[in-house]
């Protein structure tokens, strides 16, 4: 009896430590389980997390690089803003002089002549004085001037000495003369009626006025003030009586002569 009741014992013993075994496992089991979901997750999470940090760097960049983009538009902006300012700096036209038509005379022997009144404009198209009646041969009429051109750099900033071209009037004739025979308007070399209103003239513009033609032909000296181009234009139109003419000086350019 003894030793059945031992081996029952025995018996139940080996099935309290089977089962005990056993849950030992499963319980072990479903806790390896559960750390490999939470490794899974961890891993995931740390994917995450690196796509998240690549994409805020991408997107840093693209941020930093639309900075840069938008930089270079105002830039660009700000150089078309001072091409075009400049551009319209060298397409300005001055008015220099107006020309009216008083008259027409021909001769029995045919030749004609007409009679002009020549009066130099300031700076708001004003006449400078009453203006002065000449009379030449012929129907068409040549102005010949003096004309200093300077660097289109100084014109396109708006230089104050040399922001525009400048122009000396010589005098005036017709076709059936010749120029030596023409009225004159100024003497060569005296600074020109739009800049001789000044109290203290301007040293700059008497020097250039005054040789003129030593500079025209030495082109370093006068490079070294600016000027591009130095010499004589005499514009020429065939008028007709009781029509204004006006001459202008283009800031970049030379004379133009046409009816106001």
């Amino acid at each position: 009896m003894e030793r059945v009741t031992s081996m029952l014992k025995t018996a139940a013993l080996v099935g309290v430590v089977v089962i005990a075994a056993w849950w030992t496992l499963f319980l072990r089991g479903k806790l390896n389980e559960h750390e490999d979901a939470l490794e899974a997750r961890d891993a995931e999470i740390a994917e995450r997390d690196q796509a998240i940090g690549e994409l805020e760097r991408q997107s840093a960049a693209q941020g930093a690089r639309i900075s840069e983009l938008g930089a270079e538009v105002e830039a660009k902006a700000r150089q078309i803003q001072a091409l075009e300012a400049a551009m319209r700096l060298l397409k300005i036209d001055h008015r220099l002089a107006r020309i009216e038509v008083l008259g027409r005379d021909t001769a029995d022997d045919g030749s004609v002549t007409t009679r002009l009144r020549f009066a130099e404009l300031d700076g708001q198209g004003e006449p400078l004085e009453k203006g002065r009646e000449v009379t030449v041969s012929g129907k068409r009429v040549y102005v010949e001037s003096l004309v200093v051109k300077f660097d289109d750099s100084y014109v396109e900033a708006g230089d104050f000495l040399r922001g525009t071209s400048v122009c000396l009037f010589r005098r005036v004739f017709g076709e059936d003369q010749k120029p030596s025979d023409g009225a004159p308007l100024e003497v060569e070399g005296r600074r020109p009626r739009v800049y001789a209103g000044d109290e203290t003239p301007d040293p700059f513009y008497d020097d250039l006025w005054t040789h003129f033609w030593r500079y025209a032909n030495d082109p370093e000296a006068a490079a070294e003030r600016g000027v591009r181009a130095m010499h004589g234009e005499a514009p020429f139109a065939e008028v007709e009586v009781g029509k204004t003419y006006l001459l202008e000086l283009r800031a970049s350019g030379g004379l133009t002569i046409r009816v106001e």
